[in-house]
């Protein structure tokens, strides 16, 4: 698997959180939203596995290999595993975005009462 951005298309309308999730969840991956403020960087960084981030509003730029991509709302980047990667939040607005993975890439978490996912 390499590296795949997959850009929004006006027809599709406004990019939507129930609907972005429900696509990842339908490959089989499992997800969660994260919201970045303006100026944020991350790093660069990997990943033990394949990842896959759907912006909702807001803009990013991820380099992969020295390449950039930048990201607006409802584009995807899908990166297989073990791809160093950094990120950094564009423009004066917060990013939102769900990122899917398999579900090994999410901790279980135990609350009293409340079985594990």
């Amino acid at each position: 698997m390499s590296v795949a951005v997959r850009r929004w298309r006006d027809a599709d309308g406004q990019p939507q959180l129930g609907a972005l999730r429900r696509r990842l969840e339908a490959e089989g991956l499992r997800t969660a939203w994260y919201s970045e403020v303006p100026g944020v960087v991350f790093p660069e960084h990997e990943h033990a596995f394949q990842e896959s981030r759907w912006i909702l509003s807001g803009f990013l730029l991820l380099e992969v290999a020295g390449e950039e991509y930048t990201l607006g709302p409802g584009d995807r980047i899908d990166l297989p595993a073990r791809t160093p990667h950094s990120a950094h939040v564009l423009g004066l607005s917060p990013v939102v975005y769900v990122t899917g993975a398999p579900a090994e890439a999410f901790p279980r978490i135990s609350r009293p009462g409340i079985a594990a996912a």
